[in-house]
Formats: structure tokens, sequence, C-alpha cells
């Protein structure tokens, strides 16, 4: 490794959830060492195609399929192009020299991390979820290092090379929330209510909390909703609230995500790792609502570690609409302290140093 400009790949990607906490990893390394190089592999599919060029990073792709979720027909397809994945990963790997690489999950991060670790490349993995992604189950036996979140997940991966420290979330959350203390919502005054169904919206959010909204009776009067609602979504969502008596606000994308966390009340969201990192680290209560399709039902297992520490609320996906969700907002709409405890919590789990913290023993893994 040359001391001076270390280079340093992140692998993966596919959604915000794993790209995101590479990105905040990126950042603590350049604070250690400005004249670090950072570059990415992933896919032309994934979220990393937009991003990456953006920030100024050089992306190298990789043509990888899933092996997970395509039924029989797109496991074979996934299966019948590794081969060529591990050529164009070794080739990569071989023009580009790194120092290290850091898989962040999802499918695309397979080919590359397994590659560089054979080369004796120094490796490691970060797995947001409280259980791993098949990448990562598959890349533990692999790296020299894993970072997990939740003590949970260590047992998937050797106990030596592992360590719980949390989910890197981004540089701009973190600042934020250094000077962030929630404020319980006045009695009887407006409550800000923020919705968040992930970076491209989803389906039963924009349906059902519409209508949610619409049946909390004299309670809407003083609710005001701020709903991100999807790319090309936003104009189904307002007709949605249209006749509402409070006040709401449809948007399709949020770009300052530590401002809309800081401004509500209460927050209506999935439970990725990515965004219970982000509302932990702020302290902001949280109404949890899991996907209902994601792998191995992960995201319900990360919001049950929250809830059963007090520092959030879950509820399913199909009791959006149902009484007993009307009744729970209703209560927390009365119950300011309640929030204020939840959120009082919730910051007491946050680990706003974790990407310091991966980016410290990343350095201590390339001497």
């Amino acid at each position: 490794m040359s001391k001076e400009n270390p280079h340093v790949v992140i692998a993966g990607g596919g959604t915000g959830g794993h790209l995101f906490p590479g990105i905040a990893v990126v950042e603590a390394l350049e604070e250690l060492v400005p004249s670090l190089r950072a570059s990415f592999v992933g896919t032309a599919k994934g979220i990393e195609a937009r991003v990456i060029p953006r920030l100024g990073y050089d992306l190298h792709l990789v043509d990888v399929a899933s092996l997970k979720g395509a039924g029989a027909s797109g496991l074979a397809k996934g299966l019948t192009r590794l081969p060529a994945s591990a050529l164009q990963s070794r080739k990569i790997l071989t023009a580009i020299q790194p120092d290290a690489v850091i898989s962040v999950g999802g499918y695309a991060a397979g080919p590359f991390t397994m590659v560089a670790a054979l080369a004796g490349v120094p490796t490691a993995l970060m797995e947001q979820n409280a259980t791993p992604g098949l990448t990562n189950k598959m890349l533990g036996r692999l790296v020299d290092r894993a970072f997990v979140t939740f003590e949970e997940s260590k047992s998937y991966f050797g106990k030596t090379r592992c360590e719980v420290v949390g989910n890197p979330v981004r540089r701009q959350i973190v600042e934020r929330a250094a000077g962030f203390q929630y404020k319980e919502p006045a009695p009887n005054g407006e409550f800000r209510i923020l919705v968040i169904g992930g970076s491209g919206g989803a389906g039963s959010f924009n349906q059902g909390v519409p209508d949610w909204m619409q049946n909390m009776g004299k309670l809407a009067q003083n609710i005001h909703v701020r709903h991100q609602a999807g790319r090309n979504r936003g104009g189904e969502v307002v007709q949605r609230y249209e006749g509402f008596a409070g006040k709401a606000e449809v948007v399709e994308f949020i770009d300052d995500m530590a401002e809309a966390y800081a401004w509500c009340d209460l927050l209506i969201c999935r439970a990725g790792a990515s965004t219970i990192a982000e509302v932990l680290i702020l302290g902001v209560p949280a109404i949890y609502i899991p996907f209902p399709g994601a792998a191995d039902n992960h995201q319900e297992k990360n919001a049950l570690a929250v809830v059963e520490a007090g520092a959030g609320i879950m509820i399913d996906d199909v009791e959006i609409t149902s009484d007993r969700s009307q009744r729970l907002l209703a209560g927390l709409i009365g119950n300011p302290v309640a929030l204020a405890n939840i959120a009082h919590r919730a910051k007491g789990l946050g680990r706003p140093e974790a990407a310091q913290t991966i980016a410290s023993k990343i350095m201590e893994l390339m001497k």
C-alpha cells in the first residue's frame, strides 16, 4: 500500500440502503487521509450508476445478476453469469490495484470482493441488517473483517473477525444530529408527520397513509403531513389527500433528509437498516412499517431490535388503514411525553461514530 495515497474500493449497492453506508465510510476515510482515492464497483441497474458519477468517484461496472428472489429461471441465469462476472472482476482488480475492498452487500458485491479476497487484497464487509443478505453470508467466510449493526448478526460471521459498530450514515445526518434535540409537540398545536416509504416511495404508503390521515376525525385538523411519494407518483398521492382537513405536502423526493427528520414530530417509515440508523442518530420517534417483501423478513427483524428497546413502534403493512392504527396515532398525538421518551431512547441507541470506527479499522487492515 502507498501510505500517502491508499486506494479503497466499495463493492456492491443496488439500493440506497447498501450504497449510502459505503459512501459514509468513504467520507470518514477521506477525513483521515485527504489524499485517499476511493472508487466503487457495482452494476448499471443499481442506484450507484446514478449517484456515484454525480459525486465524482470512479464507478466500475460488473455484469452480475441476483441469485435470490428471481425464481428458478432467475437463479439459473445468475449462476450462468458468475464465471463471466468473476473474469470481469479480475480484470478490474488488476487494472485498479486497490489497497482494500469493502463489500456493502447487494449481489453486485459478490464477484469483485471474492476475487479480491482470493488475490490477497485486504477485504471487509459491512452488514446493515439483523439478518445478513445472501452475498455477505457467502463472503463472510472469505473476508478479513466483518462490521455489523446488530448483535444478533455476529452468529453469521466468525466472532474473532466480527465487530458490532452500528450502521454508518451520511455526514449530513451526523452533523445535524450533533446539535439536534427532539422537542415534544405542543398540546392541541400543529402535529407534524413525515411519511417516508424509501427513496422510491411505497405503494401501500401512497395508498394507505392518506386514508389513514383522512380517518383521524377532528384530530386531522391539526395534522401537517409531509409525504415522500417517489418518482412520478406525486400526482396520484396529491389526489388521495383531497378533502383532508389538515395540511398535506406531497413531494416525490426529499434531498435534505436531515432537515426533514428534524422537522417532524413523528415519522412513519419502512424499517430498512439505513433509515433506522439515521432515525436513531437524530433521536426521532417513529412508527416502523416493515416492507413485507424484504428478503428473509429482515426489515421486521430490524424494527424488532428497536421496538424491544422501547425506541420505536411497529405495525404491519396490512394495518395501515386499520382501526388500531388510528387509535395508535390518536394516542401518540395526545401524549407528547410518550413521544419524547421514545425519542430519548432512540437517540441512546444511535451510533454516530460508526463510519469513523470502520474507517479506522480499514486503515489498520491496510498496514
